[in-house]
């Protein structure tokens, strides 16, 4: 019955967002539920073994494309992908927070506990911004609390 509440529930999230629940964009919709945390394409792949790369990749670029979940950069390294926490969609991602790299298990965290805020100083050129990232780097409360022990 549980499974039955999930999965209407995970169909309604991508019917809402304007998105077709197909049997992989439903799965990969659960496995980012489940796990509690951001993942990478890796992670996902090995976690829906034997799925197709190809399709999974797919599938969170249509996410991201519909507001579903953002993409976090990590200056050149693994895309990281998060879901969005509400309020986003296709036209534009509305998720302004930090994300916290743990050095010590390199978990990358969403920190919307924190805010803020960028202005331009006055007499400065014009910019035309299309996205401001911020990482904030250091352990991550599991990891400290494995170190305190």
């Amino acid at each position: 019955m549980v499974w039955k509440k999930m999965n209407a529930n995970i169909i309604d999230s991508l019917e809402n967002a304007g998105v077709k629940a197909t049997p992989m964009r439903m799965l990969v919709l659960e496995q980012m539920l489940l796990q509690h945390r951001n993942l990478t394409l890796s992670e996902i792949e090995n976690l829906l073994s034997p799925a197709d790369r190809i399709t999974i990749y797919r599938t969170l670029q249509t996410f991201v494309k519909s507001g579903i979940a953002h993409v976090i950069e990590n200056a050149g390294t693994v895309a990281v992908y998060a879901l969005c926490a509400g309020g986003c969609s296709h036209q534009s991602h509305t998720d302004s927070h930090p994300h916290f790299i743990c050095e010590q298990c390199g978990n990358v965290t969403c920190c919307t506990d924190f805010v803020y805020t960028l202005r331009q100083k006055p007499h400065t050129p014009e910019y035309m911004i299309h996205k401001v990232e911020m990482t904030i780097k250091g352990v991550c409360a599991e990891c400290v609390a494995g170190l305190n022990r």
